[in-house]
């Protein structure tokens, strides 16, 4: 991505610059962006999600089919995973895409959505093995078509629970207006009738729609969804939140039998996007207002606002947003919550946005330009729908970015400094030295820490790895020009899935 910029911009830059927050991280595909074209048509980037080997899956959709991504963990596609890194999946409907996707703990890849074209459209559930083969054991070949009422069907938000039964949510169209919907399936993909007798739960609120947009799993086994909901007095769309008992019932204990409703910005359309249940069991929802604002609300656990954060528990930030977008939250184990989608802020085009605020919901002043950061990828616009934080706290925005003719998967990189408990034998803790730099024939790199199952990448001015040492373990490693031609490369050392060093080398004649 934009190679040919960051070739001058490796050149000359600092390489201080990896340890600050919100900066682009040059490990991943040199200049911290990846862009895939996947088809000949429009590609959508919808939600990302990080392997606990730090390979990254990025789903949507291609054209019409469900589509897949997955990245190694410097930006590369992986070739163990489906063609060549990318999967498509025909679901045998006009139109398909993956709207959320979640990790099972065996590695499985579950993916939910839907399939068709509105007013003929159901709920999809599709399960891939971790090569990205479909798993034969769930459904029908891998894939479960629910329709719930007779149109309008959308999956948004899936989620799995500590037994392995998995929840998809969205919303159903009852002829008038759409209600909320959730289904519950078994691991093998077929209906749990412990829930609701049916697998299926329908609520409706008033006579206008309601939208779940997202789904949590509380620790205590209770399901809470996040959306949107009309409000008539108002005349409006406010934020809503339910939450359900295990077997499907509203949660009376929360909100008013069950249910919040929260108008953000007075008058105005509230869209609740995304969820986030922080540790002590609050809860964030994160959103857009239709005015271009992103929106935020924190609740106690009985579904009251919570007076310790932002206004009276409600957060709003000019974004300048032209229209709908899927915000998307994350919460830093710090704390800290990150907020992702995009932005008109500083560009005619939208760009990737990404947010953080303190625990208060105070914007982060450490953090981008006084807690906002943007970037901008194709010629057109570039949106982000889903954010992820590595288990080095490196933060990863996905969507879609316009390339000028259509659209395609974008994936960027952040750096963070969140103390994790696996970084033991951090880059602050460990310094790597390569002597001679530059050199002509060899030069020797070297840990003032014992190295384990190390890996160093070496990357050429195009961001190709041109040539790579696996299994690095004691401090020092010879490193062999070979038949390398004499330029700038970029040396990338990693560990434990985290980056320890990164290192411009210099060969000459």
């Amino acid at each position: 991505m934009k190679k040919g910029i960051f070739i001058i911009t490796i050149a000359i830059a600092s390489l201080n610059c990896f340890a600050q927050d919100g900066s682009l991280d040059l490990s991943f595909d040199i200049d911290g962006i990846v862009t895939t074209s996947i088809g000949t048509s429009n590609d959508f980037g919808n939600t990302v999600v990080i392997q606990s080997d730090g390979k990254i899956i990025v789903a949507g959709k291609s054209g019409n089919n469900l589509a897949l991504v997955r990245y190694n963990i410097n930006g590369s596609l992986d070739y163990t995973f489906g063609n060549a890194g990318i999967v498509v999946t025909n679901l045998g409907c006009a139109n398909a895409s993956g709207s959320s996707c979640v990790l099972q703990r065996d590695g499985k890849i579950v993916v939910g959505g839907y399939c068709g074209i509105f007013p003929n459209r159901d709920f999809a559930l599709t399960r891939y093995n971790s090569n990205g083969t479909l798993d034969n054991t769930f459904g029908n070949g891998g894939t479960v078509i629910t329709p719930i009422l007779t149109s309008g069907d959308l999956g948004n938000s899936v989620a799995i629970q500590s037994d392995g039964k998995i929840l998809l949510g969205g919303s159903t169209d009852n002829s008038a207006n759409s209600d909320m919907a959730i289904i519950r399936y078994n691991t093998n993909g077929t209906l749990d009738n412990t829930f609701d007798s049916d697998g299926i739960v329908i609520t409706a609120i008033g006579t206008g729609s309601e939208i779940i947009r997202s789904v949590a799993v509380q620790a205590d086994g209770k399901i809470v969804v996040a959306g949107f909901s009309y409000t008539s007095a108002s005349f409006s769309y406010d934020f809503i939140v339910a939450r359900y008992n295990s077997n499907g019932s509203l949660d009376n204990t929360f909100g008013t039998a069950g249910i919040r409703t929260t108008s953000i910005i007075n008058s105005e359309n509230d869209y609740g996007e995304s969820i986030a249940i922080q540790h002590d069991g609050k809860i964030i929802v994160g959103g857009y207002s239709f005015t271009g604002y992103l929106l935020m609300a924190r609740y106690n656990i009985n579904g009251s606002l919570d007076p310790t954060f932002g206004n009276a528990g409600k957060v709003s930030t000019d974004f300048r947003c032209a229209y709908p977008n899927n915000y998307s939250v994350a919460l830093q184990k710090d704390g800290k919550i990150l907020i992702g989608g995009y932005s008109r802020l500083r560009s005619v085009n939208s760009d990737f946005a990404l947010a953080r605020y303190d625990i208060s919901g105070r914007l982060d002043n450490s953090f981008g330009a006084g807690g906002i950061l943007t970037t901008s990828i194709g010629a057109g616009d570039d949106i982000a729908n889903s954010v992820a934080i590595q288990s080095d706290g490196k933060i990863v925005l996905a969507g879609i970015t316009n390339n000028g003719l259509n659209n395609d998967f974008a994936v960027v990189r952040y750096n963070n400094t969140i103390t994790t408990e696996i970084n033991t034998n951090s880059a602050q803790e460990t310094e790597i030295d390569f002597y001679p730099n530059p050199f002509s024939t060899e030069t020797i790199l070297h840990s003032s820490n014992l190295l384990k199952d190390a890996t160093l990448s070496i990357y050429n001015s195009f961001g190709q790895i041109v040539k790579e040492i696996m299994n690095i373990s004691g401090q020092e490693v010879s490193i062999a020009r070979d038949k390398l031609p004499s330029g700038l490369y970029l040396a990338i050392l990693t560990q434990d899935n985290q980056v320890i060093t990164t290192e411009k080398l210099l060969i000459v004649d």
